[in-house]
């Protein structure tokens, strides 16, 4: 991937009104005190002093992390506008879908697989799962917020210092240090409504100085319980039936359990209906006139119950008066229980073709319930009036409620050692060390999820009553056939050696040439490891079956940098990194920054770069597997000819589906222009510009109806057998379409960062400090298989949920007045267009939506400060959203874009002691 010149100088000249850092503290630069110390900011290797910084790095103190009351690293997050709820998944998420827990965190809506997260400028290892195929995001709930002292956030591609996965930016969690003295923290929060309700204890102790002790030691632990929430809590989420937006996302999977004749002659009826008794049948005003409706909302979780731990500890200790080693331990456990309703089981469902049951009648590839006419449980009376007199076998459609709700509790740790030597040694800044990162995540089942080998044959003898209650002992015989135990655990760790240094080289006419090289040597290993039954897609509820994965890889990388002052007003920067990937090949990434700033008022920055994302071990090398495609398709190169119904027309193909050991990086290229406007120390405006284009992207195969309908662009994915000699002017049969991983389509967005921050130090009533950001998306297309592209722009994520919104913003205001501090907030974000409604189809627009939240806090006693917040003080619910029951199990609303709690207050009390 390299720049050619010419591109380069014409991107270069324009770039000179460049871009600009959101936060006005490290911006201009004024008047400053001697003795300025030089930092590394994000998104450079280069030290140097805070206002000089050249990238678009939004950072959020301590304090202001205090003033949004949130409750985790997800919610603050949220606060965010460069962070769309489209292309990440919050705790929520793991309601009907298998992400162990995890949240993560998308920046531009480029999903969390290209967003780089960093813990004091080190990666993490990532959590190992949460969408298809995932070994590459990374559990922001693992950094406890009570250690954080800022979050500094990178708005730009920074392949160039940090290599692969930085296509969207960096968001980079700096924990406390130097801290002496003890701090101990407790919280307390509760929803108006109940449920969701949130305690935290924290406590921070520090001790020696390293200038004058030479040394200091810090410790941080914190303990954080917080309760489920379920959808029968809130009303806007206890139904999936809207009627007046014509709506309807039940499931005809019931207890008493639906039935339709297997030969076709009826369809569904209910012998309990219209009643329809609870909590496994309702009747809906749409569908099945004779039978009933599952409704699953009431029992599924808007937000999980969890319990989050951590421990974390520095060590500092100075060599001598240049050099000082350091020490970085954490670890952090987090156990999160998550509970839904039972599983379907029914002809509705596949079975994986290498299932024990999947060749055998009456199965034959389905999770088949038959009843015969011969079960005493047989609805003899109903069918014979439904047909007159014969009594056909029975396809049952059950909810498997005698099994208990599904429950299951996943439990992640994630412990981490960094260790090493900085300083100063021949005029350079040093910094060289060891990290360790590691994340263990382990499914547990606790109830709900019967194996099918066990049930099915049951289900299918004959004893089990479909409409009601069974005998005592055939009911201890369902129970039975549930799976406890450790359905899956996965590994991921890093171990990683890298080594920097920086210096001004030599002093110009206009200033400090500096320069900053680097290495990197690390090791990436992956393990996912299902149980046996799970590999077979034996336990009903995970949608199939997982295979092992077990791989690594080593990862060598060589980076520069360097700083050069054109003028007094004018500096050029560039940056480039060469990576190796064992198993997928090199990468070359370079950039370009340009800042000039010609008055103090006034400051223009450009950047230019490019970026990619090497593909995972699991786009590598999930294990392949065959599957089957959905009926009905046909081989356009040989039904029209041979009218085989079984072979060729309107049949099913196999399929390949898994990882590809061929596949190569996903690159971007990426470029901001913008401007900071501060006409006094008290008034700043930023306005930044932002485009980034990204080809290549990894994606879970192509749908085997595409391939088939352009047999010219896509026939390399088909595997033929030989050829039939009574169609010898053919080709041979179709035996295999392959849907593995592959590289396809390109995406390209662009927009508008913007922020504003007004101070008034002195008025009647106190300091006032008013802030408003926003991020506004001009431009968000993704390529369609036809090379024509669509827009995404306030359209839902039919995938996981979550938009990008045109606009998000985040406004705050602040009155410090004596001990006394008061603050609100508004979160906004533009409203969108609906999903189709499952029923007549609409296409409604969503509402904007918009919080405010209050605090208020005092310190007016010494060593203590209280604070008393409340979030969503006006109570408004989420917006309603067909895509709630479509995209996700929570009905009513989006659990990615909107917060399901209500109003929530919560009160903070901290004492300090030295």
């Amino acid at each position: 991937m390299k720049l050619k010149a010419r591109q380069v100088a014409a991107l270069l000249v324009p770039a000179l009104a460049g871009v600009f850092a959101l936060k006005p503290t490290v911006v201009l630069a004024q008047a400053q005190p001697q003795q300025l110390e030089r930092v590394e900011i994000t998104g450079s290797s280069i030290k140097r002093i805070e206002a000089e910084t050249a990238l678009p790095v939004q950072v959020i103190s301590r304090e202001e992390i205090q003033r949004t009351g949130a409750s985790n690293v997800e919610q603050l997050l949220q606060t965010v506008s460069a962070v769309s709820s489209s292309g990440g998944l919050t705790a929520s998420s793991v309601s009907g879908s298998t992400t162990g827990g995890i949240s993560s965190v998308s920046l531009r809506g480029l999903t969390s697989i290209r967003t780089l997260v960093l813990l004091n400028g080190r990666r993490i290892a990532p959590y190992g799962i949460g969408f298809t195929g995932d070994s590459v995001s990374v559990d922001v709930n693992s950094i406890p917020l009570s250690a954080i002292e800022r979050v500094e956030v990178l708005k730009d591609g920074a392949s160039a210092v940090y290599g692969s996965d930085a296509v969207a930016g960096v968001i980079n969690f700096i924990l406390r240090r130097d801290f002496t003295g003890g701090e101990i923290t407790a919280n307390y929060g509760d929803t108006a409504d109940g449920g969701a309700s949130v305690q935290r204890m924290a406590a921070t102790w520090g001790a020696g100085n390293l200038a004058q002790d030479r040394y200091n030691v810090m410790f941080v632990a914190s303990l954080q319980k917080e309760a489920p929430l379920f959808g029968r809590d809130r009303s806007f989420s206890s139904t999936g039936i809207n009627v007046g937006h014509g709506n309807d996302t039940t499931s005809g999977n019931t207890f008493p359990a639906n039935f339709a004749a297997a030969d076709g002659s009826f369809g569904t009826y209910n012998p309990s209906s219209p009643l329809c008794p609870g909590p496994y049948a309702i009747k809906s005003p749409f569908l099945s006139p004779n039978g009933c409706r599952f409704d699953p909302s009431p029992l599924v979780q808007l937000v999980p119950e969890s319990e989050r731990t951590s421990v974390f500890a520095s060590f500092k200790y100075a060599l001598n008066n240049d050099m000082e080693a350091y020490l970085e331990a954490s670890y952090n456990r987090n156990k999160q229980n998550n509970i839904i309703q039972p599983v379907p089981l029914s002809d509705q469902f596949a079975l994986p073709p290498n299932h024990p049951l999947f060749n055998v009648a009456p199965y034959n590839g389905v999770s088949t319930f038959l009843l015969k006419p011969s079960s005493p449980y047989y609805p003899t009376a109903q069918v014979v009036s439904i047909t007159g007199g014969p009594t056909p076998d029975l396809l049952v459609r059950y909810r498997a409620a005698v099994n208990g709700n599904r429950d299951i509790t996943d439990v992640s740790e994630a412990p981490r050692l960094a260790f090493g030597v900085k300083g100063s040694a021949a005029g350079w800044d040093v910094d060289g060390g060891f990290l360790h990162s590691e994340s263990r995540v382990s499914e547990l089942v606790n109830d709900g999820f019967p194996s099918l080998s066990a049930i099915l044959p049951l289900l299918n003898s004959g004893t089990v009553n479909p409409f009601g209650a069974s005998d005592p002992a055939v009911e201890a015989a369902l129970r039975a056939t549930n799976f406890h135990g450790e359905a899956f655990h996965i590994k991921s760790s890093i171990d990683s050696l890298q080594a920097k240094a920086s210096k001004e080289l030599l002093q110009m006419p206009a200033g400090a040439l500096a320069a900053a090289f680097g290495v990197e040597a690390r090791k990436e290993k992956y393990l996912f490891q299902p149980d046996p039954t799970i590999q077979t897609g034996d336990i009903a509820g995970y949608g199939g079956n997982f295979l092992v994965t077990d791989r690594s890889r080593d990862v060598k990388a060589i980076f520069a940098e360097v700083s050069v002052p054109v003028f007094k007003s004018l500096e050029a920067g560039a940056a480039v990194r060469h990576d190796r990937y064992q198993g997928v090949g090199n990468s070359t990434t370079p950039k370009f920054t340009l800042r000039w700033q010609p008055t103090r008022q006034l400051l223009l920055r450009g950047s230019l770069g490019e970026g990619f994302r090497a593909p995972s071990l699991q786009d590598l090398y999930l294990p392949n597997t065959t599957g089957v495609t959905p009926p009905g398709l046909s081989d356009p190169a040989r039904c029209p000819t041979t009218g085989d119904g079984v072979k060729d027309c309107a049949t099913q193909f196999t399929t390949l589906n898994g990882g590809n050991t061929t596949l190569k990086p996903e690159t971007s290229r990426s470029a901001t222009l913008g401007l900071v406007f501060e006409p006094t120390a008290n008034l700043s405006v930023a306005v930044d510009a932002f485009k980034i284009n990204l080809k290549d992207t990894i994606v879970n195969g192509i749908t085997p109806a595409v391939v088939l309908t352009d047999l010219t662009k896509y026939g390399y994915l088909i595997t033929r057998g030989p050829v039939d000699p009574a169609f010898p002017t053919l080709p041979g049969p179709i035996t295999q379409i392959n849907t593995t991983n592959i590289n396809l389509g390109k995406t390209k967005l662009a927009g508008v960062d913007f922020d504003a921050k007004l101070r008034i130090p002195d008025t009647a009533l106190g300091r006032v400090t008013v802030g408003y950001s926003g991020t506004y998306f001009t431009k968000y297309d993704t390529e369609n298989i036809d090379g024509s592209f669509a827009p995404n722009i306030n359209l839902v994520n039919g995938a996981t949920g979550g938009i990008i919104p045109r606009l998000k913003t985040y406004l705050s205001v602040n009155l410090a007045r004596g001990p006394w501090n008061f603050t609100v907030a508004q979160n906004w974000q533009s409203g969108y267009t609906d999903f189709p409604s499952s029923i007549t189809g609409e296409t409604a627009n969503v509402g904007p939506y918009e919080i405010y939240d209050a605090q208020v806090q005092y310190s007016g006693i010494k060593n203590l400060r209280l604070t008393l917040g409340m979030k969503n003080i006006f109570d408004r619910d989420p917006p309603y959203t067909n895509a709630g029951g479509q995209v996700s199990f929570q009905a009513g609303y989006d659990p990615q874009y909107a917060d399901p709690r209500g109003r929530f207050v919560y009160l903070n009390l901290s004492y300090s002691f030295q």
